[in-house]
């Protein structure tokens, strides 16, 4: 026997079906619709098995024996009944579309076909449409609306076309079902892990998800599948990921260096990092920072401490008995003697004077003078000897500290 269409198989000879239909030809489709009318709608016991088996054309005969007056009717019926091949032209073998249309054929007829084992697939599709009792021309007009549905629910599949890679697409499909099983794990109706690109497509037909929400549900997929690739890279470069937490500004002038020399962010903070460990100019610039603060500590101490010598640097001579506070920086004290008023003796601030009891008078500070008491200094008074004022104090301040000296040698007298 061999097979001249997808329906009409062309026999050696005729068998006895042939000869009880008056059909020179055998038609695999016809067979299954009659098949079907008699079980169905005719109520004549058949063995589900034979339905679309190798002995169906055997039980058909048998059966049409034993009702001669059906078969008057099953002539009648095809013309009502069977729309021409080339409307069923789009219907491929493909399993996916025989899911994506045996619900919505289904629906449509309101048939239910149970336990015909043999009956799968493209013939299961044709064998429910022609057994669908309505107008022919109905019939035809909704086989051409499925077929629009499909072209157009097919022309989405460029929304999956990355998951359609021929070197890493496997690996795509199982990463999503990975998250479809994490994140969609409630809706799931399937068992079996997604391996292929053709399986991926069969789920996403049977969730129905809305245009947004599948459109959502792949981009979060296809981020999940390039951080596994970025981990997978990084771990085999000896990298890990980090996270840090910098501020808008430093964010801003990092990616103005990525800009300008074309890099990466990452590559931007490893090549600093690296150059900071090779040339150390953190530690330079931070050791810096740190001795400009500790100089402006201490220029801001030397501030305070001329600001309160400057308020403080004519000191009047106390009365009898009191003593001279010691001042608070070091100073030279010059002064002149009646004695010799050439003779200039320096003291150190250091050095505690006592005062005379006149109120401009300042003691002898020399340390190898004796102090005069104040008997001698009324003697001196008296005699109207001349002499020089002797509280006449010269006090000059010292911006720097230097090396103390036990006394200042005088200079050089000049005598007229």
């Amino acid at each position: 026997m061999k097979k001249n269409s997808d329906f009409v198989l062309t026999a050696d000879k005729s068998d006895e079906l042939s000869k009880l239909l008056r059909e020179p030809k055998q038609n695999n489709r016809h067979d299954i619709w009659i098949w079907l009318c008699l079980y169905h709608y005719q109520n004549v016991e058949l063995e589900p098995a034979t339905c679309n088996g190798t002995t169906m054309r055997s039980a058909i005969t048998r059966a049409l024996k034993r009702n001669a007056n059906l078969l008057e009717g099953i002539n009648r019926g095809k013309d009502r009944s069977l729309v021409p091949d080339d409307c069923f032209q789009w219907i491929d073998r493909g399993e996916r579309q025989y899911q994506w249309l045996l619900d919505r054929i289904k629906r449509i007829t309101g048939l239910r076909l149970s336990q015909l084992v043999h009956l799968t697939g493209r013939d299961h599709l044709i064998a429910l449409l022609d057994l669908w009792d309505v107008d022919i021309a109905d019939k035809a007009d909704a086989i051409k609306r499925l077929r629009n549905d499909w072209l157009r629910h097919k022309a989405k599949d460029c929304d999956f076309e990355w998951f359609e890679d021929k070197k890493e697409g496997p690996q795509r499909c199982r990463c999503a079902w990975e998250w479809l099983q994490k994140y969609r794990s409630s809706g799931l109706s399937r068992r079996d892990p997604i391996s292929n690109y053709q399986e991926l497509l069969m789920f996403f037909d049977q969730a129905e998800y809305g245009p947004a929400e599948q459109k959502a549900i792949i981009n979060e997929i296809r981020k999940r599948w390039s951080r596994q690739q970025y981990g997978e890279r990084t771990v085999a470069a000896g990298k890990k990921q980090v996270n840090v937490e910098l501020s808008k500004t430093v964010i801003s002038l990092l990616d103005d260096l990525a800009k300008k020399h074309q890099l990466k962010r990452p590559q931007v903070l490893e090549r600093l990092i690296m150059m900071e460990s090779e040339r150390g100019l953190m530690e330079t610039h931070f050791t810096r920072h740190a001795s400009g603060a500790r100089a402006a500590d201490t220029s801001h101490s030397a501030q305070e401490s001329r600001t309160g010598i400057q308020e403080s640097a004519i000191n009047r001579a106390p009365r009898v008995g009191s003593e001279l506070q010691p001042p608070s920086h070091p100073r030279i004290d010059l002064v002149l003697t009646a004695k010799d008023p050439t003779h200039i003796d320096a003291h150190s601030a250091d050095t505690w004077m006592e005062t005379a009891p006149h109120d401009n008078a300042s003691s002898h500070l020399e340390k190898d003078m004796p102090h005069p008491d104040s008997q001698a200094a009324e003697e001196d008074l008296l005699d109207h000897r001349p002499r020089v004022s002797a509280g006449i104090s010269l006090t000059g301040l010292v911006k720097k500290p230097r090396k103390r000296n036990s006394s200042i040698q005088s200079p050089t007298h000049n005598h007229d």
